[in-house]
């Protein structure tokens, strides 16, 4: 029963209510009022905060839309979102949401309507598995921000079957990549190179090498700062240079090997000889990784020159996302502490390093094995 006290210093009176948990929201209910003048006025107005929660209790706005229309209403709040966020949602829902659940309430949507859709983008389309599983936790995530108007049942979502994923990331074994940062077996080496060999040796992602700067080097110390990537900057998907990256956890300094400097300085020079020789034409960025005449690289030609070069190595096909999954694999394959690879990384939780690189640990255990033997031994 909520008691109303008396605040001594003021001589009012006040009371906090408990109402319970929202039966939408789940959240605690909570009524505070202080500053009555009179016991008896105090008595009125819990009275009176007493009906007004178990009103809102019982009070279920309806949801007129369509999905598809509410999808698009809850795509607009995103907008503040970086811009390649916002994009991603939102050709998620054109290609692979919308045209299958756009028409229906949400009252007619069921497990064997989202079923469905999910065998239709597996089995016709051959969507792939991670692909598959987005599209449904973008549903999800609208079905649920719905569920807080008004009583939906968000478990239809618990008993749908996804395909299998393999959970195993693409990587490439030490000597292949001894192998690919060995430019004399490259017959035409990539003037982008370096992008491949940052990559590899920082663990960065695509974006970030591509929005590289010069002055985010420290040359003393060995290491460089994240402060700029290179990505999608508008609805039509064009790409640009943001201040931004993609978690808080991704503004960071990352250690370089001295090979990777020694790289660097040489490429530096290349880039120097490029600024001299295009002169007033030239549109200085200050990035590592650029054009000839300064402007930032599409990620097209990142792609493309990748797998040139792979192919003429003769080296097994994997994306050039999968240099970073490489630097982290070989790094817990020889013990550096995860914690580490996390900020390296970027990432914002250990268990997102430990989930994508367990394969890499089954590895240690052996390791692990002998050396409680020598301290036993000892």
């Amino acid at each position: 029963m909520t008691k109303i006290k008396k605040d001594d210093k003021t001589g009012t009176y006040y009371f906090v209510y408990s109402g319970g948990t929202h039966p939408i929201t789940k959240k605690r209910i909570q009524r505070k009022r202080k500053g009555i003048k009179t016991y008896k006025e105090a008595e009125q107005k819990l009275k009176q905060v007493i009906i007004e929660v178990e009103k809102e209790k019982q009070y279920l706005p309806k949801i007129t839309d369509t999905f598809g229309e509410y999808a698009l209403t809850w795509l607009e709040s995103k907008r503040v979102k970086r811009a390649s966020t916002y994009i991603n949602y939102r050709e998620i829902l054109e290609y692979n949401v919308l045209p299958y659940l756009a028409e229906y309430k949400f009252d007619e949507l069921t497990e064997e309507i989202l079923q469905k859709q999910i065998n239709t983008l597996y089995f016709v389309r051959k969507i792939a598995p991670d692909g598959i599983r987005r599209a449904v936790q973008l549903t999800r995530s609208i079905f649920k921000k719905a569920a807080r108007r008004r009583k939906l049942d968000v478990s239809i979502f618990d008993e749908l079957n996804l395909p299998s994923e393999n959970k195993r990331v693409e990587t490439w074994t030490p000597e292949e990549i001894t192998r690919f940062l060995d430019l004399s077996q490259i017959k035409r080496p990539s003037r982008h190179f370096i992008a491949y060999e940052i990559s590899i040796k920082t663990g960065m992602r695509m974006g970030e090498v591509l929005g590289l700067e010069w002055k985010s080097i420290n040359w003393k110390e060995r290491y460089v700062t994240i402060r700029q990537t290179l990505c999608k900057i508008d609805e039509k998907g064009n790409y640009g240079l943001q201040p931004e990256v993609k978690t808080v956890n991704s503004y960071r300094k990352i250690s370089i090997p001295k090979s990777l400097c020694e790289s660097l300085l040489k490429h530096k020079r290349l880039v120097e000889k490029d600024k001299k020789e295009a002169g007033a034409k030239y549109n200085d960025l200050d990035l590592v990784v650029c054009t000839k005449l300064g402007n930032w690289l599409p990620p097209c030609n990142w792609r493309r020159g990748f797998h040139s070069i792979r192919k003429q190595l003769g080296l097994p096909k994997i994306k050039p996302h999968a240099l970073r999954h490489t630097h982290a694999t070989y790094l817990i394959s020889i013990g550096v502490n995860p914690k580490i690879v996390q900020e390296r990384l970027g990432h914002s939780d250990i268990k997102q390093t430990l989930g994508t690189y367990s394969h890499a640990l089954p590895s240690m255990q052996l390791e692990a094995a002998d050396k409680m033997d020598l301290l036993l031994k000892s």
